[in-house]
């Protein structure tokens, strides 16, 4: 073959990706190993998910791409076959261990969403297919909660306007890196205290019995958007919320059992340090606790807090625990003292009074953003029940 011909052909191949349906263009998505890669996934799911058939393995097409944690990034696409737009989502599935791509595709991967689009997407505006090359962007970050790594990125796809009802999906492989430092005032430290790291699953449609039956067609008939069933804390609606349909189902099979809970919280759980009764606690069929999402800690001795999210201290129980050398004090940073059942915070140079833990729990001795807190003397008394029950506060 003549060298002067190879950038032809490649050439002609962008353009027929760019008349073809959606593609992926950034993050620069894994190399693509199955015909027509701007079809729609099989009815069946066979090639679910990254749009890889049996036996065929992630392929980086360079360099990861490079994302911050907490800084805007953006996602963009080539095709004209908009179809009128629709919903998508983008999903992380990882850390992926020591870059092996190859040995990490499965359909029973666990997705994180960290942004939904309802309506809009992958073109905003649109009343059918786009007449030139797609010139939309989308904005996301990757949010707090995401430890630094390799990820495989995934981009979802639900047309408003089609045939029959489809899913789109492609890949990219992303690295993960730390948040940028910054200094925080006490008031965003405390902050750090109530929030909660919550990632619902990837949203499953149109693949037949690996998405449990589940269908978009009531929207597709209707010709609107759908809204996800779980968005996620990260949601856009860039032409409203007002036309989108409510999907009624969601055919990923962990996707039921996190609505509505938080399986990652602050100790939110309501438990009698005399009675060891639970009283807001529901048990899935794993017979796995999950902790509610209003409840609050209460005790004779060290009543909860939910406004400050602190439990007010004894003096007498404060007295045992001594706070670090202001030297080693972080404006805004937490620091769990020596007992592991005291923490306290460093604001103006200076830790402040030792502060109670909640009852039963205990901190992991140091210093940082937040608080590592585990279960103490609890979870002896309710024998016979598994609690899901680290998180970071």
């Amino acid at each position: 073959m003549r060298r002067d011909f190879i950038p032809l052909v490649a050439a002609a191949t962008l353009v027929l990706i760019s008349r073809a349906h959606v593609i992926l263009e950034h993050p620069k998505p894994f190399r693509f190993v199955s015909y027509g890669p701007s079809n729609p996934l099989e009815p069946s799911g066979l090639d679910f998910p990254c749009k890889m058939p049996p036996g065929a393995k992630l392929q980086p097409d360079g360099v990861p791409t490079v994302m911050t944690i907490g800084e805007e990034q953006t996602a963009s696409f080539l095709g004209q076959a908009v179809h009128g737009g629709g919903s998508c989502q983008f999903t992380l599935s990882g850390p992926i261990s020591n870059g092996s791509w190859s040995d990490s595709l499965s359909k029973n991967l666990e997705w994180k969403v960290i942004h939904s689009i309802e309506g809009g997407c992958p073109a905003r505006g649109q009343k059918g297919n786009l007449d030139g090359p797609n010139q939309d962007k989308y904005s996301f970050k990757i949010p707090e909660g995401i430890e630094p790594g390799d990820y495989i990125f995934s981009w979802t796809w639900f047309p408003r306007i089609g045939g029959q009802p489809e899913i789109y999906q492609n890949c990219a492989p992303i690295t993960v890196t730390p948040a940028k430092a910054k200094r925080m005032t006490n008031t965003d430290s405390r902050a750090l205290l109530t929030k909660r790291t919550e990632f619902p699953e990837l949203f499953m449609a149109n693949m037949g019995e690996i998405s449990g039956g589940c269908t978009t067609g009531e929207a597709l008939e209707k010709q609107l958007a759908i809204a996800f069933p779980n968005p996620g804390a990260s949601v856009d609606h860039p032409e409203g919320s007002v036309n989108l349909f409510k999907q009624p189902c969601d055919g990923n099979p962990r996707a039921k059992k996190v609505q509505g809970y938080n399986y990652i919280s602050t100790p939110n759980l309501s438990i009698s340090a005399q009675s060891s009764s639970i009283s807001t606690m529901e048990s899935n069929p794993s017979n796995t606790l999950l902790l509610s999402t209003t409840s609050t800690i209460s005790t004779p001795s060290a009543p909860y807090s939910s406004s400050t999210g602190m439990v007010s201290t004894r003096t007498s129980d404060a007295s045992t625990a001594t706070p670090s050398s202001p030297e080693t004090c972080i404006e805004g940073h937490f620091t769990c003292l020596g007992d592991g059942t005291h923490f306290a915070t460093c604001t103006g140079g200076q830790l402040t009074p030792p502060q109670l833990i909640a009852p039963g729990f205990k901190c992991k001795v140091g210093s940082g953003v937040g608080l590592d807190i585990s279960p103490h003397e609890i979870i002896s008394r309710l024998s016979g029940l598994d609690i899901y029950s680290p998180y970071r506060l």
